[in-house]
């Protein structure tokens, strides 16, 4: 066998020199991990958590004694979408008048926020009379809004695995924006479609009808959160919308 086919014949060779500092950080990567990551990055600094949370906190609004997720979830059941959407008109048209009021109020100010519609939300809205309904003409939730120039609302598709049927959107625009119908003023009212990721909604659907809009329930959830009056709010309803922030994410 010639030498260079000889396996002995490798120990001639000479291995390149390591450089023993890399096994001190291997060994002190195995105590400290910010030590063996500072060691070759130094630049790279560690940041105390709070000053994480409080810029989540910041858009969440976190700190209101009046946000959801100061409560728990139901999370012992695992509510279906008719559950979802009839939980939230019962919350919407439970108590006295000016709790109801409030409640639509705030619940249309937030899928407008949402919506394509550029109609600014006055400070000053006091709508004259309001209602809100779940399961209307096939429509998830529907609450309606008058002002005495004219009607306005929000409709919801709300979805939570299921997809949008051929005509669905077509038939809740028309149901409430024919002047046979309902009537609403199309500039200030909102058409969401809302699931728990935007991509899940079939857009092809969408195309053809502007006025609605692909929303998560994420972006919605935290709209409402920000738009609900503290004074008409209460733990049931806290606990209901954490719920649904628990069936959604």
């Amino acid at each position: 066998m010639s030498q260079a086919g000889d396996w002995r014949a490798l120990s001639q060779l000479k291995s390149t020199p390591v450089d023993t500092r890399c096994f001190h950080v291997v060994q002190r990567s195995r105590v400290n991990a910010f030590e063996a990551i500072r060691s070759g990055l130094p630049d790279v600094r560690s940041h105390p958590w709070r000053d994480d949370a409080a810029n989540l906190g910041k858009p969440f609004r976190l700190k209101a004694d009046t946000h959801c997720f100061n409560e728990a979830p139901h999370a012992w059941i695992d509510p279906l979408e008719p559950q979802i959407t009839k939980g939230f008109v019962h919350f919407l048209t439970i108590g006295p008048q000016d709790r109801k009021r409030a409640r639509c109020l705030s619940f249309v100010k937030a899928a407008l926020a949402c919506s394509r519609r550029t109609v600014k939300t006055g400070e000053a809205w006091h709508p004259l009379s309001f209602c809100a309904e779940a399961e209307e003409n096939r429509i998830d939730i529907l609450v309606e809004l008058t002002d005495g120039k004219s009607r306005f609302g929000a409709v919801i598709e709300a979805k939570f695995g299921h997809r949008l049927t051929p005509g669905q959107l077509e038939k809740a625009e028309s149901h409430v924006l024919d002047q046979a119908g309902r009537g609403w003023d199309a500039s200030r009212s909102a058409f969401l479609v809302i699931a728990p990721l935007v991509g899940h909604i079939d857009t092809k659907l969408l195309k053809s009808r502007p006025y609605w809009r692909p929303v998560s329930w994420w972006a919605f959830l935290v709209a409402l959160e920000q738009e609900i009056d503290g004074l008409q709010d209460c733990a049931d309803f806290r606990r209901f919308r954490r719920s649904v922030w628990h069936k959604a994410y």
